[in-house]
């Protein structure tokens, strides 16, 4: 006997014995081997997607969220940088960028560091 279907005698045996009931060997075979088959097939009668499912949604959230971040890091860098030049009465089409540190450095043909 495979040891999948002894796991299952196991399992009626006991609740047999809970219940008070007694079974022939052959009834607990047969309910064994039906409880067995009935086991396979449950995916099939009640759907339960594969975690690989559960994990794609995760990195795919995980992914918007992230790009969402980056999206409202380059819009606050462009307001910065527009603030900055109005600050420092620069043309409006000015090369401006800031630094790590707050340094502000103009670019028009060479970097010239303003601020």
């Amino acid at each position: 006997m495979s040891a999948k279907i002894n796991y299952w005698k196991e399992c009626i045996e006991q609740a047999a014995e809970e219940c008070g009931l007694m079974m022939t060997d052959e009834q607990l075979s047969t309910i064994s081997e039906a409880a067995m088959s009935g086991h396979e097939y449950y995916g099939m009668a009640f759907y339960s997607p594969p975690p690989s499912d559960r994990y794609s949604d995760i990195e795919r959230e995980w992914k918007e969220k992230l790009k969402a971040k980056e999206d409202e890091l380059k819009r606050y860098q462009a307001n910065a940088e527009r603030a900055v030049k109005q600050a420092l009465h620069q043309y409006s089409d000015a090369n401006v960028s800031i630094g790590e540190y707050g340094e502000v450095t103009r670019w028009d043909g060479r970097a010239t560091r303003i601020q």
